[in-house]
């Protein structure tokens, strides 16, 4: 199996690790930006894909060392243990923080955890230049199952952090942050929640009024009936004040036009065994996987399907 220069097999990664952690000596911490790289990239494939071995193996080594230590050896040899798995540690907590964001919000961001995150970010570049975005927000923002609203959230967060000013006080080698920009980030984050919440409501009202008049759906005069009527709902159902943007009525109505052809069009044809249809809806449509797994649900259900069919066409 081939893998980008400088990128190690999960066998060479942790091979790495035992020859650092085990080498013989004062337990010098002073690990190459390669070595580390190397490390950080090969943890956070194990991560994704499931993988305990690499977990295994830490806890395996730290046993090692702790026993060593037990035997009479100098605590510093286990120096760099820890220093890799602090490094480790860094990297599962700001995945973890990304990956809560992405897919159920801002609600765990509080102003300590963002300052935290910044600098992690910080420290992540210090080692690599783009390293923080390839670890943590690369393969995120590629996920079929993050939808449109949760990689607007991932960007405007590492955006915001990345603009961040730092200042490095030469008396005492801290660094400080500009605040302000802090709560700007937390601002923006919950001002695109609110919007993501009236998408939603939005869009189940344009839905329910399409079912009422299909028609109304394929002309431009039927179409502002239905804003029309869903604006009155809004403020009178939902005590939403003030005008509705334009772009959100119009996103609602290509994502209910969009959910209409897969399930009236596509979907059947999918059950019948044309399974590369489904695939192609879903790289042209830019709807995450979880809404299209959320329509067939529906669909089966409505239709007295089997559970053992939507198995079938998920792994087409």
């Amino acid at each position: 199996m081939t893998h980008p220069p400088n990128q190690l097999s999960p066998e060479e990664a942790q091979e790495l690790l035992k020859q650092l952690v085990l080498l013989d000596g004062p337990g010098s911490t002073n690990l190459s930006r390669l070595q580390v790289m190397q490390l950080l990239c090969a943890r956070k494939r194990a991560f994704a894909a499931g993988d305990s071995t690499f977990d295994a193996l830490l806890f395996e080594l730290g046993k090692q060392l702790d026993e060593q230590i037990r035997d009479g050896a100098p605590a510093v040899v286990k120096k760099r243990f820890n220093l890799l798995t602090d490094y480790f540690h860094r990297l599962e907590l700001a995945t973890g923080h990304l990956n809560h964001l992405a897919f159920m919000g801002s609600a765990q961001l509080t102003f300590e955890l963002l300052v935290e995150l910044k600098h992690d970010m910080e420290w992540f570049e210090t080692i690599e230049v783009g390293l923080f975005s390839r670890l943590m927000v690369e393969d995120l923002l590629k996920s079929p199952l993050l939808d449109s609203y949760g990689r607007r959230r991932v960007k405007l967060l590492v955006d915001g952090l990345a603009k961040i000013q730092t200042v490095k006080t030469q008396k005492n080698d801290m660094k400080f942050f500009d605040l302000q920009a802090v709560q700007g980030i937390i601002t923006r984050l919950q001002l695109l929640e609110k919007e993501e919440r009236l998408f939603m409501v939005l869009t189940e009202i344009v839905a329910e009024q399409s079912r009422l008049n299909q028609a109304a759906m394929s002309t431009p005069q039927g179409r502002e009936v239905i804003r029309r009527v869903t604006t009155i709902e809004l403020r009178q159902r939902h005590a939403v004040e003030g005008d509705i943007p334009d772009e959100l009525f119009q996103k609602a109505f290509e994502l209910v036009k969009l959910e209409a052809i897969y399930s009236n069009a596509i979907l059947p044809q999918v059950v019948r065994g044309n399974g590369i249809l489904r695939q192609d809806f879903i790289k042209k449509s830019g709807l995450d996987l979880f809404y299209i797994e959320d329509l067939e649900d529906q669909y089966c259900s409505r239709n007295g399907l089997s559970p053992d069919l939507l198995a079938a066409i998920r792994t087409v």
